[in-house]
């Protein structure tokens, strides 16, 4: 479930909800607050950007949800930034968006990031994800509230093999939760379940034990499970028309783990998904992050993650670190 930030978010006839252009607010998250500026796009940034790169430049677009966006942290402090000051020469658009599943992240490329020259994209789906793309509507809630409501999205659906768009324009309304459907109420409960953990005392969020107990009875991420999934083959449908719209433009296809993954406490069945998609000919890259997270020690692994699961300011190198050694194993050019 989200958090309806009305100074930051607003409604989008296409997409559901965008950043505010031209925005700067200090943001309450958890226990603390952090710096947001979008541009007069609305993009996450603190600057703007041209259409067409500067000569001897190279441009990355960059596509995900809140792990991509960066909620939690300030603009400056995001994989995203960092990966622009490692590599003087290297410009980073984020059309990340917080709430997003990759159906509405295809959205974003296909009506926001045309207008901009670019040499790669960085596709990196949430691995909640999955789940996103099966509804249509978000569960949101007011800040400092226990009453939620719904906000319409876009969704497609998977008929003959051909995605079919559903809720476009996106209806502008807030759908009370007594009057919503039960359609895909399942999401709402297992989504519910890994918030609830981030409420639970201390004791009970530092056992690992108790966490893999709650992850078995509820599994968010059971999609994964088998190619022939519905909800799987929802989502690779939508990476595929990603994929073909993007004239061979390497792609660097990134999933993102959540904290559960880095902990072993569940099996990342959404790898071998993804591995599938990798077509080195056409310049379709996966990257496997985790062992960048597992590697660490336990402690400096637990620093990784938010309380609600989201990167910490050194979660965000970690990631940097990654992308940046698959873009020199991949396409070095792009950094040099």
């Amino acid at each position: 479930m989200g958090i309806w930030y009305r100074q930051f978010l607003a409604y989008h006839p296409v997409i559901g909800w965008w950043f505010v252009p031209n925005l700067k607010a200090m943001i309450p998250h958890g226990n603390r607050t952090y710096l947001l500026r979008t541009n007069s796009l609305g993009m996450r940034s603190d600057r703007e950007y041209p259409s067409v790169a500067s000569t001897g430049r190279s441009r990355i677009i960059l596509l995900g949800d809140s792990y991509t966006a960066g909620d939690g942290v300030d603009n400056g402090l995001r994989f995203s930034d960092l990966l622009e000051k490692s590599h003087q020469n290297l410009d980073v658009l984020n059309f990340g968006l917080p709430g997003s599943g990759t159906d509405q992240q295809l959205l974003i490329y296909e009506t926001m990031t045309k207008p901009f020259e670019v040499d790669a994209y960085v596709f990196a789906p949430g691995i909640p994800d999955i789940l996103r793309n099966e509804i249509d509507k978000w569960p949101m809630r007011e800040r400092n509230s226990d009453k939620f409501w719904y906000m319409p999205k876009p969704y497609f659906t998977l008929e003959d093999n051909s995605l079919v768009l559903h809720n476009r324009p996106v209806p502008n309304e807030r759908i009370p939760k007594e009057e919503a459907s039960d359609r895909k109420e399942s999401f709402t409960q297992k989504m519910d379940a890994k918030r609830r953990a981030a409420n639970w005392p201390v004791w009970m969020q530092k056992s690992n034990f108790i966490r893999k107990m709650s992850l078995a009875a509820v599994n968010p991420y059971e999609g994964y499970g088998s190619e022939n999934s519905d909800s799987w083959q929802l989502m690779r449908a939508i990476i595929v028309r990603f994929l073909s719209e993007v004239d061979e433009k390497p792609v660097f296809l990134i999933p993102m783990p959540t904290d559960h993954f880095a902990e072993n406490l569940t099996e990342p069945t959404y790898l071998a998904r993804f591995m599938a998609l990798q077509n080195q000919s056409k310049r379709v890259y996966v990257v496997d992050i985790l062992p960048h997270f597992k590697r660490l020690q336990p402690e400096k692994r637990k620093q990784c993650f938010q309380s609600d699961g989201h990167f910490t300011e050194y979660g965000h190198e970690i990631v940097t670190q990654a992308v940046s050694g698959a873009i020199e194993q991949y396409y070095p050019d792009l950094i040099r």
